[in-house]
């Protein structure tokens, strides 16, 4: 370690230290709760509730007005949903049920149909038919989409019922969830912290018991991070494999970085789930394989060096340790500890890959009639006349998104990927650290904003499964990410499957 990374290192721990501090006495140690638990219904997972009502156990009607009154009871408080469907689904749910009762729904159409008659939701910023398509921007503040998404389309085919959409920041490009339109989605484990972003709604609705799984998008981290940071499970699919049309402005005509994928309370949810999101697709992957977690290869990672990022701490390399031990127990190879000096670079290897789709966000904050003047919406933020959040402004400014040489970042994350498939094949995976550190405060990532050990998969386009596993101390949802070579997303799953099994996955908010 040099002598100037050494001096950079303890700065870097002095200022997050002054951020810490300030954020610690601005909120205080008071917690607030969310009100208790009165339907058990809302704990189950989506496939358990498909399968009761299937065999006539539960009533459609009963789950999706299950979820809607838990909704009630917590969105005040976490501000997670922002347009909804309610008494349509309602009506839709009730239809479902008539059908079932008269017989008119046959064993085929369940087949057809893994979720029917299941609530579910989706990012605002993902084209949902009859509701608020804002993205966050206050320009587009009366945009009601007129279609679905391609992966709203599937989830309706596959029999579930959508009952809203979920807060967003602004053009989902920010780790936390707030904006001018719909004002800050908060962690239902502690209102004073944030629930991450940009699918910060749908992670925070789902560990609240408000929706038994949905759809987010990952660009940068946006399903693992608040994913993490609520304690429930997510998946970043292997690229190209869900459809990007109605995601934001995208028509789905050419590829793009971010990829739809699900998020769920349950790890039994996200298969099924990613089986009906990849649609036509599902015949590249190997879903249906049976995995062997015994013989799978097995790597671990328990930080990165990167001074974008606060100090990852003993806590978080901790949970890799805890799953690699397992590992350990019952594997016919014993896992391997490996090192890649490059990933440091994580950041700069996605600036590359963000600048290489050529999307130009001053004309897309403006939802495309024009450019943002930066220097006009500076003076206009500093008398709280701005349209735009303080992020969305250092952004304007490609804050996030260092500058780098394109032939090195080329060359380096060709050269990191290919070591990074030679290891895992496949049949490898990966344990990786979610984040530096749980949940933080709400508002603090404009001061601590470091994304690497999200971004570095999106860069590598590699598929990653996010696992909770319990709570710290505090209080806050912890895990680990899961990673595998592309195609390979069956072995995440199943291995997010067995470590629900074996360490417990979601806990239930409020629950010590």
């Amino acid at each position: 370690m040099t002598i100037l990374y050494r001096t950079l290192l303890i700065l870097r721990t002095i200022y997050d230290f002054i951020v810490d501090t300030f954020f610690k006495v601005y909120y205080g140690s008071a917690k607030n709760r969310l009100p208790p638990i009165e339907n058990e219904i809302v704990l189950e997972s989506a496939s358990s509730l498909a399968s009761k009502i299937k065999t006539r156990n539960l009533k459609a009607e009963d789950v999706v007005g299950a979820f809607i009154e838990r909704i009630k009871q917590v969105n005040p408080l976490i501000n997670a949903i922002v347009d909804e469907r309610f008494i349509e689904a309602l009506k839709e749910a009730r239809r479902i049920d008539e059908d079932i009762s008269s017989g008119k729904i046959t064993q085929e159409d369940f087949r057809r149909k893994p979720f029917l008659g299941i609530p579910f939701t989706a990012k605002e910023s993902t084209s949902s038919k009859g509701l608020k398509w804002t993205l966050g921007l206050v320009v587009r503040r009366n945009i009601v989409a007129e279609q679905d998404a391609a992966v709203i389309r599937l989830m309706k085919e596959a029999g579930a019922i959508q009952i809203g959409v979920t807060n967003v920041p602004q053009l989902n490009f920010w780790g936390e969830t707030y904006n001018p339109v719909y004002g800050t989605t908060r962690n239902p484990y502690d209102l004073t912290r944030n629930a991450g972003g940009s699918s910060g709604g749908e992670a925070s609705l789902i560990a609240a018991c408000g929706s038994p799984f949905g759809i987010g998008t990952d660009l940068g981290g946006s399903i693992r991070i608040p994913s993490h940071r609520c304690g429930i499970f997510g998946h970043k699919p292997s690229p190209n494999l869900t459809s990007s049309k109605g995601l934001s402005f995208s028509k789905g005509d050419v590829p793009i970085l971010a990829v739809a994928g699900p998020l769920a309370k349950r790890a039994e949810d996200l298969l099924p789930m990613f089986k009906v999101l990849v649609g036509e697709n599902i015949s590249k992957m190997k879903l249906d394989e049976p995995v062997d977690i015994c013989n799978l290869n097995v790597f671990y990672m328990t930080s990165i060096k990167c001074l974008r990022n606060v100090k990852i701490t003993e806590r978080m390399q901790n949970n890799v340790l805890k799953v690699a031990n397992y590992f350990h127990t019952i594997s016919k190879r014993a896992p391997i500890k490996v090192d890649f000096e490059d990933m440091q670079y994580a950041m700069e290897l996605w600036s590359y890959k963000i600048q290489m789709e050529k999307s130009d966000f001053k004309h897309n904050l403006t939802n495309r009639q024009g450019r943002v003047n930066v220097a006009i919406e500076y003076l206009k933020y500093l008398i709280g006349r701005s349209e735009y959040t303080g992020y969305t402004l250092f952004n304007m400014m490609n804050g996030l998104l260092p500058t780098v040489d394109f032939d090195w970042a080329k060359e380096t994350l060709h050269k990191l990927r290919e070591d990074l498939l030679a290891k895992l094949g496949d049949n490898g995976i990966l344990i990786f650290p979610s984040e530096p550190r749980p949940a933080t405060h709400n508002y603090s990532t404009l001061f601590q904003y470091g994304l690497s050990y999200f971004c570095l998969w999106n860069a590598l386009e590699m598929p990653v499964t996010q696992i909770p596993l319990g709570l710290n101390e505090e209080g806050l949802p912890c895990g680990v990410q899961i990673v595998t070579a592309p195609y390979q997303d069956h072995l995440s799953i199943a291995v997010a499957v067995e470590l629900e099994r074996i360490f417990g996955g979601y806990v239930k908010v409020g629950q010590a």
